[in-house]
């Protein structure tokens, strides 16, 4: 594709010219319309387990972009129980816990989280295809000439009285 033809695709494509913040802003909107979605409609009765999938599975991925530097694992274990406490009011309210409806928005949150690691896990298959997972170090790796610190000793000792 040459050059100018580019830049006119991406000028139709983008006119205004998004940037990252604005996702992030937008994002934040979302977020707060889905929570007050859920809310109102677990507490109305009229949310199936279907619309509870969509509901979660919409949060989380919302969630995901409101905070980016917040760790993932972190922001979804909030929207489950978000959902979970929304679950316990709607219980409050008509006497019975819907237990599908419940496994169904929190099997969507799951599929955020695989969705979430396949790049992670494409790239380290890119790397080197038969390092174990377990190896594989959570942490940036320390700078030359420096050296993990190590593990700390913690001793108690109980006096009888």
């Amino acid at each position: 594709m040459n050059r100018r033809l580019h830049d006119h695709v991406r000028e139709n494509l983008d006119p205004r010219g998004v940037t990252p913040g604005t996702i992030v802003h937008g994002a934040r909107i979302a977020v707060l319309a889905l929570g007050v979605a859920a809310t109102h409609g677990y507490l109305q009765g009229g949310l199936g387990s279907g619309d509870a999938g969509q509901l979660a599975l919409a949060l989380g991925l919302a969630v995901l972009l409101a905070a980016p530097r917040q760790r993932g694992a972190e922001l979804l274990g909030a929207v489950a129980i978000w959902l979970t406490t929304c679950e316990f009011m709607a219980a409050s309210h008509t006497g019975q816990f819907a237990l599908w409806r419940w496994a169904v928005a929190l099997a969507a949150l799951a599929l955020v989280r695989v969705i979430t690691r396949v790049p992670q896990l494409r790239a380290r298959a890119r790397a080197n295809p038969w390092r174990p997972l377990r190896e594989s170090d959570r942490r940036a790796p320390a700078p030359a000439g420096q050296y993990a610190p190590a593990p700390a000793r913690i001793e108690a000792h109980a006096t009888a009285s």
